[in-house]
């Protein structure tokens, strides 16, 4: 059962993948681009033993359930197909660009739920954690873009 080549003709996509599937060997662990934002998700094992991802940030989960999935994500990864946005890409800084949009407008839903005359204490907690978020993603950023300077010597 742990074959990734269907002997039938139609793939069953419901099947409980055995505990000793190679296949998944070779994926988790790497990485997977979120298809909302390009950040790279690691690839995980669910208690069905197929590859799955989740990214925090944009809250979705992706599952790969079938036989020909399976065999076309190890394909992909194998033949680095798949583009992550990672900590030395320039597609790393755009995602954190759209990110610090996120959080922009994250904060200002949260600050118009805020009372005028009587705050809300859960809500200005709320406020607070994303603008520490907000002053990480820009501190990342501007991290990003002084060892691009050096590297290139300006």
């Amino acid at each position: 059962m742990g074959e990734l080549e269907p002997r039938q003709a139609s793939s069953n996509v419901n099947v409980t993948l055995g505990s000793s599937f190679d296949a998944l060997e070779g994926l988790v662990g790497l990485e997977f681009p979120c298809p909302l934002c390009g950040a790279g998700l690691p690839i995980l094992r669910s208690k069905r033993n197929k590859p799955y991802c989740t990214c925090n940030s944009c809250g979705i989960q992706l599952f790969v359930r079938g036989k020909n999935g399976i065999k076309r994500l190890l394909k992909m990864v194998n033949e680095r197909i798949l583009i992550s946005g990672t900590n030395e890409s320039a597609s790393h800084g755009i995602n954190l660009i759209n990110r610090l949009e996120q959080l922009k407008i994250q904060r200002s839903d949260l600050e118009s739920k805020q009372g005028f005359f009587l705050t809300d204490e859960n809500v200005e907690n709320a406020i607070r954690l994303v603008d520490s978020e907000i002053e990480k993603v820009e501190g990342e950023l501007a991290k990003m873009a002084k060892e691009t300077e050096s590297e290139n010597g300006k």
